[in-house]
């Protein structure tokens, strides 16, 4: 029985820290005030960064 709560504790950290990588960039991105875009960032604003794994930029205004 021990075994199965040890093995229950390794699965829940294996998964709290996959979901952490994969949110990772998203959370960093809107933590630094900056926006996902899928599309080209507007004019007054710069790419610095990816969102949602790398599929997105972070775009950040340039002030």
């Amino acid at each position: 029985m021990r075994i199965l709560h040890l093995l229950l504790a390794l699965l829940f950290l294996v998964f709290h820290a996959a979901t952490e990588h994969i949110l990772s960039d998203t959370v960093i991105c809107r933590k630094t005030q900056g926006k996902c875009s899928f599309a080209i960032c507007p004019f007054f604003m710069k790419a610095n960064g990816t969102c949602y794994n790398g599929k997105a930029k972070c775009c950040r205004s340039w002030v």
